[in-house]
């Protein structure tokens, strides 16, 4: 491009800029910005509430000490200054953490819980802001740790929750990996906790296995080890099956017996695919006794399962009403 071409693009855009509309619109952006500018400079001059964050961690812990419920990790602190102050909180530099040193608050006790002063905490946030700037609220309010020199024993892991599968499945089983965890706290806490549950878990409409990984419950002044489990939830598929139960007679003379028209019936069950063959007729039990029968009013009479194995639902028996007769025994 020749000097020619570029003398050609720069009147066009003089023109442009210098028309009458344009010469309008910065002549309003002119003044606009000064504006702008005077009333920034007003305001920065007013005082204002601003909350920053300030970093917070326990230091000079002992070797032999557990910290089974540490400190927040940062505070929200709500501070009064002028703008121009405040400036700096925001975009400047982060404010230096602040340091709970463990040793003004080592008294020798075993275990135990410490709450640190506001007045600590605040005179050394105060430490590091300008001057002139005052501290209106500190949050959270109350701040404390617990901490054991070795109190800890072992605890199972429990299920919180629901877990609901679809129509044609069962839940089958729910293990965790591990099964049990460690807890650490002081023994005033340690002695109240029996169990590690993990937090609430809410499943519906489960048709396949699942692996999930889960964070145990807090629980205040305590801590467990490891804090996460793997849950492992197990659905089986539903299905029917029928076995031929016979009917027996419990508690009759030794001269009496009891004889069914039939003398067996079936019992159809619903069970999971997996223990399909597991279960058996030897796993469900007919019986009758003789006092059952001595009040019988009717010449039918009306079966019930004694025993039914775990995991079988949905049972029926077929036919659920029989005749009978007491036979006498001839002796011998």
């Amino acid at each position: 491009m020749d000097s020619g071409q570029l003398k050609r693009y720069y009147v066009r855009i003089k023109n442009a800029l210098l028309g009458h509309r344009n010469k309008e619109f910065l002549i309003f952006l002119f003044f606009f910005l000064v504006s702008t500018a005077f009333w920034l400079l007003q305001s920065l001059n007013e005082t204002f509430d601003v909350e920053i964050k300030v970093p917070l961690k326990l230091e000079h812990v002992p070797e032999d000490v557990v910290v089974t419920s540490d400190l927040p990790p940062e505070l929200t602190v709500k501070v009064r200054d002028k703008g121009t102050v405040l400036v700096r909180y925001i975009y400047g530099a982060d404010v230096s953490p602040v340091a709970v040193d463990y040793r003004d608050y080592d008294k020798g006790m075993v275990s135990g819980g410490v709450v640190v002063e506001r007045s600590y905490v605040q005179k050394k946030i105060q430490s590091r802001l300008v001057a002139s700037t005052n501290i209106v609220s500190i949050r959270p309010d109350t701040l404390e740790f617990f901490f054991n020199r070795g109190a800890r024993k072992k605890v199972p892991v429990e299920l919180a929750g629901t877990i609901e599968t679809s129509p044609e499945y069962y839940l089958k089983g729910v293990d965790f990996e591990p099964d049990s965890v460690e807890v650490l706290a002081p023994l005033s806490i340690l002695d109240t906790i029996s169990q590690a549950f993990i937090v609430p878990v809410h499943l519906s409409d489960l048709a396949s296995n699942a692996k999930i990984q889960r964070t145990l419950h807090r629980v205040r002044g305590a801590k467990f080890i490891p804090e996460q489990v793997d849950m492992m939830v197990q659905v089986d598929l539903y299905t029917e099956k029928t076995v031929e139960v016979p009917i027996i007679g419990v508690n009759f003379p030794g001269s009496k017996d009891l004889r069914t028209f039939p003398s067996k019936v079936d019992v159809t069950f619903r069970i999971g695919m997996s223990r399909f063959k597991d279960i058996t007729a030897d796993d469900f039990v007919l019986a009758v006794t003789y006092e059952e029968l001595m009040e019988n009013d009717s010449s039918k009479l009306k079966l019930h399962l004694r025993s039914v194995p775990p995991g079988v639902s949905n049972v029926r028996i077929e036919p659920s009403e029989v005749d009978y007769l007491i036979e006498q025994i001839q002796g011998e």
